[in-house]
């Protein structure tokens, strides 16, 4: 493999990982709705030339792809319930018109609807078709991007121990480092935060 796909190999290793984080920001945006309200609408793509179809599957076959999507949400199914209620609770907390009882109030009866609402969401999880559809939606993504021998080639890649180690290794990568970016950001968003709350207070 060249030095250039190596780091095409990386990013889609990044990106599949990325999406494995995303997925879980999603949930708690649902979440915190108390509903999941609409599925994602994709775009129409173009016909996509049968070895490159061929090849792309097995790419992704290759990056264990639907695994990653089952582990991801098998994850977010134990972690659901206690999702839904930190979300709730900091919308409710946040809403500066309720009184403190009020507020404590909500938040009881919230607690109490938590189980429904994660029972719903982990029912959409559980779709037989899903894994597959978000297969399907992926596949045009990288085919219309690459050509058939360097799909192949990454594909070789993840086939190998340290493309293995690579997919093995990323997810941790990724997550540690947006952590690290969260702990980096964090001081200068909350600052500007503040600023924006004084501003509005002065008001």
């Amino acid at each position: 493999m060249t030095p250039a796909l190596f780091f095409l190999a990386l990013d889609l290793t990044i990106h599949v990982s990325i999406w494995r984080v995303s997925m879980k920001k999603l949930t708690a945006i649902c979440c915190t709705a108390l509903a999941l309200m609409a599925a994602p609408v994709f775009a129409q793509t173009a016909a996509i030339d049968p070895a490159t179809d061929k090849a792309t599957r097995a790419l992704l076959e290759s990056m264990g792809t639907r695994k990653m999507i089952k582990d991801s949400f098998e994850q977010m199914k134990a972690t659901m319930p206690q999702m839904i209620l930190d979300n709730a609770t900091a919308v409710i907390n946040s809403n500066t018109r309720l009184s403190a009882k009020q507020k404590k109030a909500a938040i009881a009866e919230a607690t109490k609807k938590v189980p429904d609402v994660a029972a719903r969401l982990q029912h959409v999880f559980e779709e037989p078709a899903l894994v597959e559809e978000m297969v399907e939606a992926v596949v045009p993504l990288y085919a219309s991007r690459f050509t058939v021998a360097e799909i192949e080639q990454i594909a070789a890649f993840y086939r190998s121990p340290v493309g293995a180690k690579m997919l093995a290794a990323t997810p941790q990568i990724v997550n540690e480092s947006m952590q690290m970016s969260q702990k980096i950001m964090m001081p200068r968003m909350g600052k500007i935060m503040q600023e924006a709350a004084a501003a509005a207070t002065a008001k």
